[in-house]
This record gives C-alpha cells, structure tokens and sequence, in this order.
C-alpha cells in the first residue's frame, strides 16, 4: 500500500469520527432540551372538585414546540369551562418572542383552542382552533397591542354558548361553536426549535380553571360581585362629592 493510499484511509477514518462525533453531541443536546421540557413542573397548584390552579415559572415559554410542557387535569372538565391566564413574564426583546398555551381534547380527539401571546415591542395576539373537519383556523389576530400583563386573558366554553375569548381589553372571539369542548390536558411553549433563542427570562404565568355547574361554584359569581362593588363604591363617590361640592 502506497502513502497516497493511506492518507487517503487516514483522512476517511478522521472524517468519519467526526461526523461520528457530531452526531453524538446532536443527539445529548437534543436528549437534554426534551429532557429540560419534560421536568419543567408547575412551581404552584391548587385543586379542588370544580376548579384547578397552576402555575409555571418563565422558563415554560423556553420549550420547544416538538416537546412542550404538559399539564393533565386529574378531574373531568365537561363542556362547562372558564380559564383565566395571568401572563407576567417579562419577554426577550424581539418581536418574535412569544408564548403559546393549547388546550387539548383528549386522544385521539386532534381537537384543540391556541392562544398566542408575542412580547416585544408589538404584543401580537391571536387565538386559533384545530378540528378534524376544518383543520388549523386562525380565528381572530392583531399584530400590535394584541393584550396586556395588566390584564387576564379568559378563554371560556358552555355546552349552550361555544366558546369565547377576552384578550382582557375586549371580547375577540364570541360563542364560536365547536360542536362540544372537553379539554383534558394544556400544553405550553415559545420557542419553534430546540435552537431557536429564549423567548422569557423572568416572571410567571398563571392559569385559574373553574367548570363544572355554574350554580354549584361561587367562584363563577366573583367577577360579578367585584363589579357590583366597584359600581357600587362609584355610586357612594359620586353621591359623597355632590353632598361636599359648595352650591
């Protein structure tokens, strides 16, 4: 065998660990961001027999889309539903940096409603269905001012009504019918790939879930009763300035 011969075996062998190599490293990166994913638990819950309340630490927008973070519901939700997200993360200053929360049915229902939460300078919103009849519809979108941290995102479904959205300016999305919705599990993240930058780097996301029967969980009445009082408080303002300002 001529030295030209074995350069040549030489070099095959190097590139060949390499590449060997490579793949190694590729596969313990991707092993580790799945692996992150999947450890990602809930820093707070709270559960009883009609309502369900979690909450995540930022880093659940830092999850990829192919391995997103679960969270199953020990309890059957039913068609009678209301989720209110509290969304204070602080977000990586790009205008692609976002959150995305899907609520699922259960398998082998494809069945699910997405709502998009983008930081940056334009806090685009959207929310979304996917059915197996229609496939994936973006149903309401607005690229700038979309929602606020100052405000909660409520999403809400009756076997009566369909479903609903308030971006917690207005409501974007008004008794759509999905011919029945019983989520069973939320899934979470931000980033498109494993490599794709960080989309959060501090706060937390909170999700308050009540179902069941109306009319068996007062819970259902405290928006109500905090707008009675407010209106209330209204009332004895106005009539206590009128009763003070001089004829």
């Amino acid at each position: 065998m001529n030295e030209c011969m074995r350069d040549k075996i030489t070099l095959r062998i190097f590139l060949l660990l390499l590449l060997l190599g490579f793949l190694l490293q590729y596969s313990s990166v991707m092993g580790q961001n799945q692996g992150r994913a999947q450890n990602i638990q809930p820093i707070k819950t709270t559960e009883t027999k009609s309502s369900d309340q979690f909450t995540y630490a930022f880093n659940v927008s830092n999850a990829d889309r192919r391995n997103p973070v679960n969270y199953t519901f020990n309890s059957p939700i039913g068609e009678n539903w209301i989720l209110t997200i509290e969304n204070n993360m602080s977000y990586a200053q790009r205008d692609d940096a976002k959150t995305i929360v899907r609520l699922h049915e259960a398998s082998p229902s494809e069945k699910f409603v997405e709502i998009a939460m983008f930081g940056g300078t334009s806090d685009k919103f959207w929310t979304a269905i996917n059915t197996e009849e229609s496939g994936y519809i973006k149903v309401y979108e607005r690229d700038t001012g979309g929602w606020s941290k100052d405000d909660s995102v409520v999403v809400g479904h009756g076997n009566n009504q369909g479903l609903s959205v308030n971006n917690g300016q207005r409501i974007v999305t008004d008794r759509l019918s999905l011919d029945g919705f019983n989520p069973s599990y939320i899934t979470i993240y931000g980033k498109d790939s494993s490599n794709s930058p960080l989309n959060t780097y501090a706060g937390t996301m909170s999700f308050d879930l009540i179902f069941g029967d109306p009319s068996t969980s007062p819970t259902y009445y405290v928006p109500f009763a905090m707008l009675v009082g407010v209106g209330g408080l209204v009332v004895v303002l106005v009539v206590f300035k009128k009763r003070t300002n001089p004829p």
